[in-house]
């Protein structure tokens, strides 16, 4: 018999087809929602996302972390909450179980934040026995930068790992940081914070124009209605908002005499402490934060903000004049300190030590060491006359120094006595070229190497190398050589004739290289194994063939050619060391080769390439296993025909060098015999110049080369020869440094 179905069984069916989609769909629903990635903080639990940075102190990193739990959890993306079980499952993961006090719950409880971080800290002090783990208290200044991802806080810069990744605009939490990263959120804070020495530019309309790590912020001061300009303040907040500023009144001007990551030295102050990074503002121009490379020493008037004895930040209105040089006079190993330096004048002088003054008479000894105790650390020697001079001495008064002019100043170290010589840039100059360059030559061969010696002390006297021994340069060779040599008529009339003027390049002064003699070419930067780019762009290889031409010099066998030719001239081939010659013996030099390569390893190493027989990079400078030196080779010349890339060829391995005074101290090492052109022998460590050729010869090489120098920039030899040839100075320097101006820095607008 056939059954007949009611519509009231289709309805009922229906109705259940209806529940049932309904029910898929709210499971969907919580699906959907379980997988929601959670972007925000709470109180009330802790994402799993979070838990891989805040593990990666342990075992694993926190990539591995990230992986490890997601096969240990069973979750297909780490998107959910903590709970208990999972918790469980984690400590066991950590080996830790046994020693957890954690609350017994239901597993599938979410585990609140206040007791994950009770657990946490137990982790802490079980696992992380090096302290990577800190706890911090932030309030962050400004939203993730897009470019960095670094978070702006009150501590500084931080990034933040990827699942803690809740910070805004104004929010202040208790975090856990490794390696400046955020790692972890324990809290948000509830307390006060306080941002020391920040910089605030104005307050207006209740917001407070700020400079803080190089980064301008706008702050909202509501109710705070205090007018404010251009000065360092503490900030403090509390409940998200800046609750009070407290403006640092205390003032003192002077000088930046010497500084380093403790104290800096201020004329008229003496030495005053510091903590942390010295902040540094200027209000002239753009207002902005500078770092320490614009601190220029002797030359910069500037406002310090102190308190409690402290330098809290350092303002600039105006920038540094350009006035006087300080030049560390070093010992006779050119060392920095002396042991136990005597000075003498042969003019009255007054001698400062602390707040005394004592007159000495001409000749009378002045001992540093007698002046000096543990409180007085600073001597300083000004003489009455400006005719006067300041003169190392024996203890008899024998002069053992050619005389300083300006002021000298004698500080106390540790490790010794460190001697200052200041004095105006202009003097400092009449130091430099005879120094430099034989009094002897053309007049405006000196005017060349006045204006080269001008622009080098300009660009050091912006950087500060020796700010920690109140210094610009030394007199050594490490910058520019210094009152060696007798000041000379001819050249303080160089440096008088172009006072003022300096090399510029796209409106920077340039860094003038100079050497001593070419091979009739002269180089640029990549003689260096540095790409000029737009820096230098100024130095280029340029024939300095006096007939103005360019001997092709594109091969080896070409510039063989050219530099065995002794009858070439070049505005310098007047000098020795145009051509020259060298010889060494391969098979009994090379244990010198050896220690010469070890050396430059030890000093140069990203230029010096070791290969071993089996192709595999050497790691060490230890070649006693590369057996006896084979052959040597060049690879590789760089314009205007320096050697860029030498090879020594061993029994089993190689050595390349990439500079050009790797080339020379390692050649150097190996000469047996060196002569100039006229044959006349010469001794000297380093070889004259990467300019060379290296010819096989029996039982060794001969080497064939020109020049004296690394090539780059001015020839003085040069200079003087185009200077007989009717060359103005300008014109000179102008064929050696291309696409320059040159302009005068004591006519230039503030």
């Amino acid at each position: 018999m056939r059954k007949i179905y009611s519509s009231r069984n289709r309805n009922y069916k229906l109705s259940m087809l209806l529940i049932l989609l309904i029910i898929v769909a709210v499971c969907f629903i919580l699906a959907v929602k379980t997988e929601r990635i959670i972007t925000e903080y709470s109180s009330e639990y802790v994402a799993l996302a979070e838990l891989p940075s805040q593990l990666s102190f342990t075992y694993y990193e926190e990539d591995e972390w990230e992986n490890r739990l997601k096969e240990v959890l069973h979750e297909k993306h780490l998107n959910g909450k903590l709970t208990y079980g999972k918790l469980k499952l984690i400590l066991e993961q950590l080996s830790v179980q046994e020693y957890i006090t954690c609350q017994e719950t239901f597993s599938w409880k979410t585990v609140p934040r206040a007791a994950w971080n009770d657990v946490y800290e137990q982790i802490l002090d079980l696992l992380d026995t090096e302290s990577q783990v800190k706890t911090v208290n932030l309030v962050f200044l400004a939203d993730q930068d897009e470019e960095t991802g670094s978070f702006l806080t009150q501590k500084g810069c931080y990034q933040a790992a990827e699942g803690v990744n809740y910070f805004h605009y104004y929010d202040m939490y208790q975090v856990y940081v490794k390696d400046e990263c955020i790692i972890g959120v324990n809290s948000e804070y509830q307390s006060k914070l306080t941002l020391k020495n920040v910089f605030v530019h104005k307050t207006q309309n209740e917001k407070a124009e700020i400079l803080y790590e190089n980064q301008k912020i706008s702050l909202d001061i509501e109710g705070l209605t205090e007018e404010i300009n251009d000065t360092i303040c503490d900030m403090e907040w509390n409940e998200n908002k800046v609750t009070a500023i407290y403006k640092k009144e205390e003032k003192i001007s002077g000088k930046v005499l010497s500084f380093d990551d403790k104290q800096i030295e201020i004329s008229g102050y003496g030495a005053l402490k510091y903590k942390g990074k010295l902040r540094i503002y200027k209000t002239y121009g753009t207002v902005e934060e500078l770092d320490e490379s614009k601190l220029v020493i002797g030359n910069l008037q500037a406002d310090f903000v102190v308190a409690k004895k402290q330098v809290c930040g350092i303002i600039l209105q105006e920038p540094a004049t350009i006035e006087n040089i300080r030049v560390l006079l070093l010992n006779n190993e050119n060392t920095p300190y002396h042991k136990s330096p005597v000075l003498t004048a042969d003019a009255d002088a007054t001698v400062t030590v602390g707040d005394k003054q004592e007159q000495i008479t001409q000749g009378q000894l002045i001992k540093p060491e007698k002046l000096l105790d543990k409180q007085e650390k600073y001597v300083k020697i000004a003489l009455a006359d400006e005719h006067g001079r300041i003169y190392f001495a024996d203890d008899e008064g024998n002069h053992t120094s050619l005389g300083y002019r300006g002021v000298l100043e004698v500080r106390k170290y540790p490790e010794g006595y460190g001697v200052v010589n200041e004095l105006p840039l202009e003097q400092y100059l009449y130091g430099v070229v005879p120094s430099e360059m034989p009094a002897s030559y053309e007049r405006d061969a000196l005017c060349t190497q006045a204006v080269c010696a001008r622009s080098y002390a300009c660009i050091q006297l912006m950087r500060g190398d020796y700010a920690a021994l109140g210094a610009h340069v030394d007199d050594s060779t490490n910058y520019q050589v210094y009152n060696k040599q007798a000041e000379e008529p001819n050249t303080n009339l160089a440096v008088d004739d172009t006072v003022g003027e300096v090399v510029k390049y796209q409106g920077e002064i340039a860094e003038t290289y100079f050497f001593s003699t070419s091979c009739g070419y002269s180089g640029d930067m990549r003689v260096w194994n540095t790409e000029p780019g737009e820096k230098y762009g100024y130095l280029q290889s340029c024939s300095l063939l006096s007939d103005q031409s360019e001997p092709d010099i594109s091969d080896e066998d070409k510039f063989a050619e050219f530099i065995k030719n002794q009858d070439i001239k070049a505005y310098d081939s007047d000098s020795p060391y145009f051509r020259w010659s060298a010889k060494l013996s391969a098979g009994e030099q090379t244990e010198a080769v050896n220690g010469a390569i070890a050396a430059r390893v030890q000093a140069n190493a990203q230029n010096v390439q070791i290969v071993r027989a089996d192709g595999t990079p050497g790691t060490e400078a230890d070649l006693s296993g590369f057996g006896a030196l084979k052959d040597i080779s060049v690879k590789e010349r760089k314009a205007g025909g320096a050697i860029g890339n030498l090879l020594f060829t061993y029994e089993k391995g190689t050595v390349s060098l990439l500079t050009e005074y790797n080339v020379r101290f390692v050649l150097g090492a190996a000469v047996e015999e060196l002569t100039d052109r006229e044959g006349n022998p010469v001794n000297m460590e380093l070889l004259p110049s990467a300019y060379c050729v290296v010819t096989p010869a029996e039982n060794g090489f001969v080497l064939y080369g020109g020049g004296y120098g690394h090539g780059i920039g001015m020839s003085q030899n040069g200079a003087n020869g185009m200077a007989k040839s009717g060359m103005k100075y300008m014109d000179i320097l102008m064929k050696f440094y291309h696409d320059i101006t040159i302009e005068n820095i004591y006519n230039e607008e503030k």
